[in-house]
């Protein structure tokens, strides 16, 4: 029983915990969204992931999913000497295009390298801006041409082509499509696209067409009698 005036032991305060202390759920999954051009935001985040998922656990794969359209050459190496470096394999997969850089990641996978049936791929060399002297200009003529040898390497590396073949294919923009590319050995597989089992074919619509109209001889004649009714109450 309590006693008059007497209060209540005060409730123990427990210190609010800061965002950062606060505990997160780790991810399980190892999927890499490479999705946009290829400059710092996107390819930051990319190398940071593949190193952290190498770290938890170097024997499962990666599954890299790449719908880029190219960008900053310079970055689109960065993450291949990551993909090269870590001992996790890294599944690269094509949804809709690897174009530039971005093929050449595409191309460049430890682990299966997969594209889905419609995607475009795409190879050229790395466009090349100068200004400046001269002198300057010499100067960075010679890294480009430096640049474009190490590309020709890298395809050569990827697919086993000839690199007189490379050399000369990179000259222009060189699109390939999915089959195309397995052929040149840039993927290894085709994810193939297996339509809508509810769709109906030309051929079912015709077969179904055909059912209804070879109606039997007496229900034929009913229709036809119908048909003839109607249109004498329509006149």
């Amino acid at each position: 029983m309590k006693k008059k005036h007497q209060l209540e032991p005060a409730a123990e305060i427990k210190p609010l915990k800061t965002p950062d202390e606060t505990p997160v759920p780790i991810s399980t999954s190892r999927n890499i969204f490479v999705f946009g051009r290829l400059e710092n935001e996107i390819t930051l985040p990319t190398i940071k992931k593949l190193l952290r998922f190498n770290e938890r656990d170097p024997k499962k794969p990666i599954n890299m999913y790449i719908n880029s359209a190219g960008g900053n050459g310079y970055n689109a190496d960065g993450i291949i000497a990551v993909m090269h470096s870590i001992e996790a394999p890294v599944n690269t997969i094509c949804l809709g295009h690897a174009l530039s850089g971005a093929c050449e990641i595409l191309a460049s996978g430890t682990g299966e390298r997969v594209a889905y049936e419609f995607s475009t791929l795409m190879f050229h060399q790395t466009l090349w801006e100068a200004e400046g002297d001269i002198t300057n200009l010499e100067i960075q003529a010679t890294q480009g041409r430096r640049f474009r040898e190490a590309q020709i390497e890298l395809l050569h590396r990827c697919s086993g082509q000839d690199k007189a073949r490379i050399a000369k294919d990179i000259e222009r923009d060189h699109y390939l499509s999915t089959d195309e590319a397995l052929a040149y050995g840039l993927i290894d597989r085709v994810i193939v696209h297996n339509g809508n089992p509810g769709l109906k074919t030309a051929k079912d619509k015709n077969k179904s067409k055909s059912r209804t109209t070879n109606l039997p001889a007496a229900k034929k004649t009913a229709a036809q009698n119908k048909s003839t009714k109607s249109t004498k109450i329509q006149k």
